[in-house]
């Protein structure tokens, strides 16, 4: 609001300029700046996206449309003005409107009931669902119904749905269906099995031409899913991976060769009879197996940490959690703040748990205070570091964490959000989160099942380890429950970020 403003707002003979100080007027400049390119190129005008912007399915569907027609600009190498922008304000659309709808409405078993906002959506609609809630949407959301109702809407044709879209994402989608367990079927509806081939040939393809990390991560995640469900499948994903990095070396891409190196070796540690040494060849610590001996301290001792939060349901917990120890195999001692649960047979094990005092009046974090006190002062460094309490309180867990720990688990709702932050806290930890709902009934038999591992002097595989937790704590919900191994995506930024460090200081 100044003189240089007003000489802005009066340029008349430039569209750009005129469309853009239009924007900066109105209140609703928000709403149409995701749309500044088919404004100032005449295919769209600000009358319409105003008769529009309080209907949310029409709104929605603009954006979608206009992600798609992009999309296909950026194909023949021509970004659009606010291209991030749109895909910004899609993804907040998708998961604000529809998401977080569909994902509150978990516990409703009427299909009609619970996914009855996603019916009017097109096929490219809910897949824009799926590729812009990665993380955030439920498996039941995913599986039971954004997934079926995109195939039956696209009449099971797979190859239209991607061919309608260009492409854009494809990589996020097929590792969602991929972490989902649905890969399978969407490559199986493909009418020509050649076409699905090619598809998977270039999803592992030519990631040192992406922008940043995001595809490579994406491949990253996919493959321990795949290994598991789909065998053939990784097996020839393994292939196109030693092919891509033979065509960077024979280029000299050092950028495509520390990508492809990265994943080969990632994909062949999934398999304990490589020998592969993921410390010694990428600097990062392994992924499918947290070795005993890189658990005990220097006496031979494990130092477990539980942290417990005050919430009336967390007392609760707590009085199951000690409850748990009741038997020979183990003692339990402490004082009014906090508990220690002592193995008396196998290995040297050693739990401590602050005590679920009332949180209204802090007693709950005092407890937790003077234990991590104590830890400190005796210096009995946890590496193994479990979360009991809501979303809420897992920030709180994190920040107090020692960064000793190896192996973490967040009992919480939505815990695999934080993965990133546990990860700066402890940079080797291998996280167990869950995407949904955090249940009794798979926390506790993951605890009792990690605790007479490590009692019994046993290093924690984790493939196999998952397989026995299955058998223990299947029920619904157990699928929404993140294993290390499938966490891939970020130990590779992190194995990527250290070649690329070991480059730059050889040069």
């Amino acid at each position: 609001n100044n003189k240089l403003g007003w000489l802005i707002r009066n340029i008349t003979d430039d569209p750009f300029v005129r469309t853009v100080a239009r924007m900066a007027r109105s209140k609703s400049g928000q709403q149409y700046f995701p749309f500044l390119d088919e404004i100032v190129k005449g295919r769209l005008t600000i009358d319409y996206i105003d008769s529009i912007q309080e209907d949310s399915l029409l709104y929605y569907r603009l954006l979608v449309k206009t992600q798609i027609g992009y999309t296909a600009r950026m194909l023949d190498h021509d970004t659009a003005f606010a291209y991030r922008e749109l895909s910004d304000k899609l993804q907040r659309r998708a998961i604000d409107i529809y998401i977080n709808t569909i994902n509150g409405l978990h516990e409703i078993d009427n299909p009609a009931i619970r996914f009855r906002i996603i019916q009017p959506l097109s096929a490219e609609e809910l897949y824009y669902l799926a590729v812009s809630s990665d993380g955030l949407i439920y498996t039941s959301s995913f599986v039971k119904g954004v997934y079926p109702l995109m195939m039956k809407k696209i009449n099971n044709r797979p190859d239209s749905l991607l061919l309608a879209v260009n492409f854009d994402k494809y990589r996020k989608f097929i590792k969602m269906t991929a972490g989902y367990n649905t890969l399978s079927n969407f490559l199986a509806a493909f009418p020509d099995n050649a076409d699905a081939k090619i598809l998977m040939k270039a999803f592992v393809g030519y990631l040192e031409k992406s922008d940043g990390l995001e595809d490579g991560v994406d491949v990253a995640d996919s493959y321990a899913s795949i290994a598991e469900s789909a065998r053939p499948i990784a097996d020839e994903m393994l292939h196109n991976v030693q092919l891509n990095y033979a065509r960077n070396l024979a280029q000299n891409n050092r950028r495509g060769m520390a990508i492809y190196n990265i994943l080969h070796k990632l994909f062949l540690s999934a398999d304990s009879t490589s020998g592969i040494d993921l410390t010694k060849e990428l600097g990062i610590p392994p992924v499918y197996e947290v070795p005993y001996q890189s658990l005990v301290n220097d006496s031979g001792r494990i130092i477990m940490q539980v942290f417990f939060y005050g919430e009336k349901s967390d007392i609760e917990i707590f009085r199951g959690f000690v409850s748990m120890f009741s038997n020979k195999n183990w003692k339990v001692t402490g004082n009014a703040q906090w508990v220690c649960i002592t193995s008396l047979k196998g290995k040297p094990v050693s739990i401590y748990a602050n005590r679920a005092l009332p949180q209204e009046t802090g007693e709950d974090e005092k407890a937790q205070k003077a234990l991590d006190e104590y830890l400190e002062k005796n210096k009995l460094y946890p590496t193994i570091t479990i979360h009991r309490g809501h979303s809420y309180t897992a920030p709180y867990t994190i920040e107090q964490m020692f960064p000793s720990s190896k192996i973490v688990f967040l009992g919480s709702c939505g815990g695999y959000h934080l993965i990133h932050d546990v990860l700066t806290k402890a940079p080797d930890a291998h996280i167990i989160a869950s995407k949904q709902i955090g249940m009794t009934a798979v926390n506790r038999p993951f605890f009792q099942l990690l605790t007479e591992k490590v009692r019994n002097g046993n290093n924690v595989e984790w493939i196999p380890f998952w397989r026995e937790f299955k058998t223990t704590a299947n029920v619904e919900g157990f699928e929404d429950y993140i294993p290390p191994y499938k966490n891939l995506g970020a130990l590779f930024i992190k194995a990527y970020n250290i070649a690329i460090g070991k480059e730059t200081d050889n040069q």
